[in-house]
């Protein structure tokens, strides 16, 4: 699957190994950069993984204390902690159904 791009994968992957900038750096901005172009929005900003992604969502949206937000029950429990960890409380829902559980 990756054969046809695989040189350019090497070489990216040979960039930031050889530049220590395993953490934002110039490969993460352009990746931003090219990927809000993709999406045609002005800016796109790279996180660590999906909990941090949900949980700046869920900040960006205002999401707090005394906030309900209604989650999938068969979730991964990252889902859970970034609504949690806004001091809202997560509501467990069978999918397909109304029903909380």
């Amino acid at each position: 699957m990756h054969g046809p791009i695989r040189k350019e994968l090497l070489d990216a992957a040979t960039r930031v190994i050889d530049s220590g900038n395993y953490i934002l750096g110039p490969e993460v901005h352009s990746f931003e950069q090219d990927f809000a172009r993709f999406c045609q929005v002005d800016h796109a900003i790279g996180v660590g993984n999906g909990l941090d992604a949900l949980h700046l969502a869920l900040r960006t949206l205002d999401i707090g204390p005394g906030d309900e937000v209604i989650v999938p029950s068969n979730t991964y429990i990252a889902t859970l902690l970034a609504v949690s960890y806004t001091g809202a409380t997560p509501v467990l829902v069978e999918p397909g159904t109304r029903q909380p559980i």
